[in-house]
């Protein structure tokens, strides 16, 4: 068994695209302009208040962490607070808050020292040690909750990727079974139409001669078509017509088929030989005899195709049993049709 390498971790907030990096920058520097607006607005009383040092204040502190803000997702992305041994990874966030800490302080003092010079003016932080003792207790609630922010934008793409990824593989899967049905059903309906030749050979040698060039016709057909799981209405009743004349020709005027369909269907597609391995139970087991008659009808029923099989022959037995056509038909109804399908299987009033 090959071992696969196990997948890369997620790499959050990864801004390569030149757009998406304008807009995390234009959502920062909202959340700037905004917190000024309110700190502008809780001093507007004050004779001494200068707008623009609010706005300044305000601005650098988004702006730095914003910017902090992607080093602290590739930090956590490593140091993971969740998952096996998270609480031993959590120790190393203490460390790396001071660290936060002091980078936001020494970036937002240049910025205003910067702006301030610009404006013909002065920026002082202050005493130093309390200046940074401040800003810590801001600058750690604002790490951890960055930190949380990671880690829950990690799990949710996580938990979506596995809800994708099972989707991924249960859609492989069902195409792969889809395609294992589809491919036993040609060589079933090969070998009973054989079985049925085979036993005319002895009886009507120019009936079973002109089924087997019936069935080889009808190879012709299946090799040149483009191998679509769906095909059209139409397609599939010229099939049928030409399934239902190769045995027909078993008991020539015994045997009589009645295909209807419904006016505006013919373009509708529907799974390829869907009806064929209905069509060839009936002959196998309802009209076994050789004689009686067989009715396939095709009509629209609301937003769905209404297929019914009907033959007035033996009946059903006390015990059913589906062999491989109708079970082949059941499963890839399901698999094609999850839930929005009809299928059932019974005896007619009249018999059959």
């Amino acid at each position: 068994m090959t071992t696969l390498p196990p997948p890369p971790a997620p790499r959050l907030l990864v801004l390569r695209k030149p757009r998406w990096l304008l807009a995390y920058a234009a959502g920062w520097t909202f959340i700037g302009l905004w917190l000024g607006t309110n700190v502008w607005i809780s001093q507007r009383d004050n004779p001494d208040a200068v707008a623009w040092h609010y706005y300044t204040w305000e601005l650098s502190s988004a702006l730095v962490i914003g910017a902090l803000a992607l080093a602290v997702a590739r930090f956590e992305s490593r140091w993971r607070i969740t998952g096996p041994g998270a609480w031993r990874r959590m120790l190393v966030h203490l460390p790396a808050a001071v660290v936060f800490s002091v980078v936001h302080v020494a970036a937002i003092v240049v910025l205003r020292k910067a702006v301030y010079a610009a404006m013909g003016s002065s920026y002082v932080f202050g005493e130093v040690w309390i200046g940074l003792v401040y800003e810590f207790q801001k600058d750690l609630m604002t790490y951890l909750s960055l930190v949380i922010a990671c880690a829950l934008i990690r799990t949710i793409r996580e938990r979506r990727q596995q809800r994708l990824d099972e989707l991924e593989l249960h859609r492989a899967l069902s195409e792969a079974r889809l395609a294992h049905l589809s491919a036993q059903i040609e060589p079933h309906f090969v070998f009973n139409t054989l079985n049925a030749i085979s036993n005319r050979m002895y009886e009507d040698v120019p009936a079973a001669d002109r089924m087997i060039v019936a069935l080889s016709d009808l190879l012709r057909e299946a090799m040149t078509a483009d191998g679509s799981d769906f095909v059209r209405v139409a397609d599939e009743v010229r099939w049928l017509r030409a399934y239902t004349a190769l045995m027909a020709v078993r008991q020539p005027g015994l045997l009589h088929v009645d295909i209807t369909v419904d006016d505006g269907l013919a373009a509708m597609r529907l799974p390829r030989l869907l009806l064929q391995p209905l069509v060839e139970n009936a002959f196998r087991h309802g009209l076994r005899s050789g004689r009686g008659r067989l009715a396939v009808t095709l009509r629209r029923d609301g937003d769905r195709l209404l297929c019914r099989v009907e033959d007035d022959g033996a009946g059903l037995p006390d015990k059913v049993t589906p062999g491989v056509g109708l079970n082949n038909v059941r499963q890839r109804l399901e698999l094609l049709y999850p839930g929005r399908h009809r299928w059932s299987l019974g005896p007619r009033e009249s018999g059959g």
